[in-house]
């Protein structure tokens, strides 16, 4: 039958009508032939005119609905009836004769033939006898529907009883786990994630639980974020909400080769829920939906009540991400009314990143005994090496098990810059490596107000930025054995990042003229000086030059700028370098290159990182210890 039965999945009420059925006519007759092809024309039709041809169609494609003419080769037809039952045992065969082949045809229905109909056929009795067969099919499918909705009828109070048992869990993060659980397994959906609000004060929603294959699911948003993401991965939502109280929502992915039919569900780009449904099901996971909310929103009330619950992230010594939002928008608050700055981090440690180091000793500093989790990192050891690196005003939350946030309150840009590399020291671990990039930690930064107004734009930025560290130069660059001239010979040999031209911190080439690479740094100066505080630290040499250009453009002293200018002629192989790095309140930005017959040739890019090594590089070459 070519339309399978799909149980809970199917039309509650499939019409007879719209049942399709694979009708096989083996005749020789011509005008019967041509009975059938009139008759016949709402189901598969497949014609044969002698038993060699009816049985390689029987092979092909399982009939279910046959018409045999006995009489065929001498009595052969005979046997087809048998043999069509062994082909498909589901198959309803009925033997076609004339009046002289009765007694075959009485055999035929003897070997499992459905009837006899004697010849001429007429098209009321072709109609009739397929009818029949199209009423047991849908009689067959409506019983199969109905035994599995009784089934899950038996199931769906064991799912209502656990549901209920919500509001007794150690906190939100572990019902939501739980109510995840029981929808994978009451839908049979492929995977589900549950996404929360963190909060009275904000509109952020995080994740709070995954089970299945939806390792892709971001770890927070705003709800429309989270209703994009779900929009683009083809995701059912099921909003957990109830009146005016809403708890988040519950994205499920359909195990593949389900039908488009999920119940009980709305697409995130539209209220309506799709109109094929289980009727059963449907209002199965409305009650479960209302269920959970009431639960989450209970436990989150609890949490509130006593506070320790929801502040804690329980595997680690950082903060809860609902505690951090909850901070965070204290801290916007009292920023926009006092004028003041503060500045959000995200640390991000890639799961890979011991696997695809090329060097198994990148991250030692944060392994831990016993054996870590599989990506090389113990999320608890994590947090107290960063606890280490920031204030104790800071305010560091544990996203998910590999991502971390930092706020850093009355904290400006080139603060914010200083705790990175304090960050970047402690996982260098010594003094001998001090300097050294670890691969796989990733960090952006992102401060008020410069970089967003509120806290969901903020987040983006930071988490974007950070994504952007992974293709900054410096990871290609062996920073820890070589002098500053063979430093910046590789930099300016270094090809631009082919695989991601556009990320943020992406190097450039560089090939201009020195009187056009003067202004290039006139506009990233000038354009560094708008956000308030800045350190310059810039070759310096006689004639036209960078350094020449900044002591220009900075003949009046500023207490909030700060300029090194440093000849580095004398230093092995940087007789001919233009070096520029700006750390500024808004961003960060590195130039560096060789002077060749009045052409500069080198990269540039807007890279925290590059510019950072720099500046520490520039100042080594010259006597100066630009960070403390």
């Amino acid at each position: 039958m070519t339309a399978s039965v799909e149980g809970v999945w199917s039309p509650s009420r499939a019409p007879v009508h719209e049942i399709s059925l694979k009708v096989l006519a083996v005749i020789a007759d011509e005008a019967t032939h041509t009975l059938f092809s009139r008759v016949i024309t709402s189901d598969e039709l497949m014609l044969a005119s002698d038993l060699a041809e009816g049985i390689a169609l029987a092979e092909t494609a399982a009939p279910d609905v046959a018409f045999i003419d006995v009489g065929l080769g001498d009595g052969a037809g005979l046997a087809m009836v048998h043999h069509l039952k062994a082909l498909a045992p589901e198959a309803t065969v009925f033997a076609l004769a004339t009046r002289s082949q009765l007694e075959a045809g009485a055999h035929a229905v003897a070997l499992g033939g459905a009837g006899l109909f004697l010849l001429p056929l007429g098209g009321d009795e072709v109609l009739n006898a397929v009818g029949s067969v199209r009423v047991r099919f849908a009689e067959r499918a409506l019983r199969v529907q109905l035994e599995q909705e009784s089934a899950r009828s038996a199931r769906a109070a064991g799912w209502i009883a656990r549901v209920a048992e919500l509001a007794d869990a150690r906190d939100r993060n572990a019902a939501a786990q739980q109510v995840a659980e029981v929808f994978v397994e009451a839908t049979g959906a492929a995977a589900a994630a549950v996404y929360l609000t963190v909060g009275e004060r904000s509109t952020e929603l995080t994740r709070s639980a995954l089970t299945g294959p939806l390792d892709r699911a971001p770890a927070y948003g705003s709800e429309a974020d989270i209703l994009d993401f779900a929009r683009r991965e083809q995701l059912i939502v099921v909003p957990l909400a109830l009146r005016r109280l809403s708890a988040g929502h519950l994205l499920l992915q359909k195990e593949p080769g389900r039908s488009s039919a999920f119940p009980s569900v709305r697409r995130p780009d539209s209220s309506v829920s799709t109109s094929r449904r289980a009727p059963l099901l449907d209002g199965l996971v409305k009650l479960l939906a209302t269920q959970a909310t009431t639960a989450l929103a209970l436990l989150g009330e609890r949490e509130r009540s006593t506070g320790g619950a929801a502040m804690k992230d329980p595997a680690s010594s950082a903060y809860s991400f609902a505690y951090y939002v909850d901070v965070a928008g204290r801290e916007i608050d009292k920023a926009k009314r006092h004028g003041r700055r503060f500045t959000i981090a995200t640390i991000v440690i890639e799961p890979d990143a011991t696997a695809a180091s090329e060097r198994q000793d990148d991250l030692t500093y944060w392994r831990a005994t016993p054996p870590p989790p599989a990506n090389g990192l113990n999320p608890g050891q994590v947090a107290e090496h960063l606890l280490r690196a920031v204030r104790d005003t800071d305010i560091l939350a544990r996203v998910d098990e590999n991502e971390f946030h930092l706020l850093m309150p009355e904290t400006a840009g080139l603060e914010a810059h200083a705790c990175h590399r304090r960050m970047l020291s402690r996982v260098a671990g010594s003094e001998k490596r001090a300097g050294y990039l670890p691969k796989g930690l990733l960090v952006g930064i992102a401060t008020f107000p410069h970089d967003g107004q509120g806290l969901a734009q903020l987040l983006r930025i930071a988490r974007r930025r950070a994504e952007a560290t992974k293709s900054s130069i410096l990871h290609r660059i062996p920073q820890d054995r070589r002098s500053i001239g063979e430093i910046f010979s590789l930099l300016v040999r270094e090809a631009p990042s082919a695989e991601g031209p556009s990320a943020i911190s992406a190097p450039r080439a560089l090939d201009l003229s020195v009187t056009d690479t003067v202004l290039l740094a006139t506009s990233v100066i000038r354009n560094a000086l708008r956000g308030g505080a800045v350190l310059i630290l810039v070759a310096h040499h006689d004639g036209l030059s960078l350094g020449a250009q900044v002591k220009a453009l900075l003949a009046s002293p500023r207490d909030d700028v700060v300029v090194h200018a440093l000849d580095l002629r004398s230093a092995p192989g940087c007789d001919d370098i233009e070096a520029l790095c700006v750390l500024a309140e808004h961003g960060a930005y590195a130039l560096v290159g060789r002077n060749q017959g009045g052409f500069v040739k080198g990269i540039h890019a807007a890279d925290p990182l590059l510019a950072d090594f720099l500046a520490e590089r520039l100042g080594r070459a010259a006597g100066l210890r630009v960070f403390g």
